[in-house]
């Protein structure tokens, strides 16, 4: 770091507050492009002063270090990931962002005050997957750039390796901006490098690969460099036999997966905390037993999602302090993820909302035991009877 020079900075989110360790996931990618990387350690899901965090953080951050003020961007995982969208719609100064794990649901390019590129990442496993990859419909035939990228993995951090795929495609942009120096060295090695990939993902029958990797070359290099031959091999591989069965494949198992999920929505009001057991049973022995790759991933997804609509069910019965609904759904919620400590956070509201103190005190100690971390929620949700039975 040297003040004398003008640094591109990253700001990054991470759904618990890592800050450290979002930090951790940049700092090969930093290293090579010469970015100021900065954790929030404040913000996290639910989190009600965010404005004044990301005030500060960003304040700070330019009071402390020679930045680029035209070459600042955002990133973070899951809840993370919306925050990086919002601060680069609330300053309308991010050049772009990397959401992770998270999609842009309901943000609009053509009526958004500013643009800004964005780049999302999700695991194959995720169950937010095919919110990130709808990216590419909602700035599809926009002038916004936009570029989405999978990984095998869950929902969590991608690897590293992606984030310097992110920021060289943040580097790149820069250059077609005028922002930095055309780096004509840097694009022949990287343009070389993808039509290698190309070829390599064609020898191995990876017809769907090889046609994302033409798509990212012409993301990429549009503008830097002639690119025809990457169109060419584009429309090339769309015409092969085996790239068309991928694309059918995929359509069918987006169709399997959206009818698991609307038949397991149906089941919140429909089934029993036994028919729930067998169909998780069910569920975990198709994963287990399922030779094909993508099939099991999409499975894994659909198990991931219970998790997601178990939280949304049972905080809404909260909500509506509807204690059957709620006895019900918390249950559910055990045996769909029983180490999950927010199930028993919900147990200890019904228990104070049955007048059972002492019931309510064990499963907040059990939410606490299982990773339960937010004790100002649970200073502000239940009375001082509760909360002095366990001394919290």
């Amino acid at each position: 770091y040297d003040n004398q020079k003008k640094w591109p900075v990253i700001y990054l989110f991470d759904s618990h507050a890592g800050g450290k360790f979002a930090v951790e996931h940049f700092k090969e990618a930093a290293e090579r492009f010469g970015y100021v990387v900065i954790g929030s350690n404040n913000s996290k899901n639910g989190l009600q002063t965010l404005d004044h965090t990301l005030d500060v953080m960003t304040n700070d951050a330019q009071t402390e270090y020679s930045l680029d003020v035209n070459r600042q961007y955002a990133a973070g995982f899951s809840g993370g990931g919306r925050v990086a969208s919002y601060l680069a719609t609330k300053t309308g100064k991010l050049k772009g962002i990397i959401t992770c794990g998270a999609g842009m649901p309901g943000f609009n390019p053509q009526t958004a005050a500013g643009k800004f590129d964005v780049f999302g990442i999700a695991g194959r496993e995720d169950f937010n997957y095919d919110e990130v990859m709808g990216i590419a419909q909602q700035f599809d035939k926009t002038d916004w750039r936009y570029m989405t990228e999978g990984f095998d993995g869950a929902h969590e951090w991608p690897p590293a390796y992606l984030f310097t795929k992110a920021l060289l495609w943040f580097q790149f942009n820069a250059m077609k901006d005028g922002l930095i120096t055309k780096n004509e060295p840097l694009i022949e090695q990287e343009f070389d490098s993808t039509m290698f990939r190309i070829k390599d993902e064609l020898s191995k029958r990876h017809y769907s690969a090889a046609a994302n990797d033409c798509k990212e070359g012409i993301a990429d290099f549009d503008g830097l460099t002639n690119i025809r031959k990457l169109h060419k091999k584009l429309l090339s591989i769309q015409e092969m036999n085996g790239y068309i069965a991928e694309k059918q494949k995929e359509a069918q198992l987006k169709y399997g997966e959206d009818q698991l999920r609307s038949d397991f929505i149906d089941a919140f009001s429909t089934h029993d905390a036994e028919w729930w057991t067998d169909a998780l049973d069910g569920l975990s022995n198709k994963i287990e037993s399922e030779p094909d790759l993508p099939t099991k991933q999409m499975l894994k997804r659909v198990k991931g999602f219970l998790g997601i609509i178990c939280y949304t069910f049972t905080s809404n019965a909260v909500k509506e302090k509807n204690e059957e609904n709620l006895e019900k759904f918390i249950k559910i919620y055990q045996i769909v993820e029983p180490q999950n400590p927010d199930s028993y956070f919900y147990k200890a509201q019904l228990m104070e909302m049955q007048d059972q103190p002492e019931e309510a005190a064990l499963a907040l100690r059990k939410a606490i035991t299982l990773g339960y971390t937010d004790m100002g929620k649970i200073k502000a949700t239940f009375s001082k009877k509760v909360l002095q039975l366990e001394k919290f």
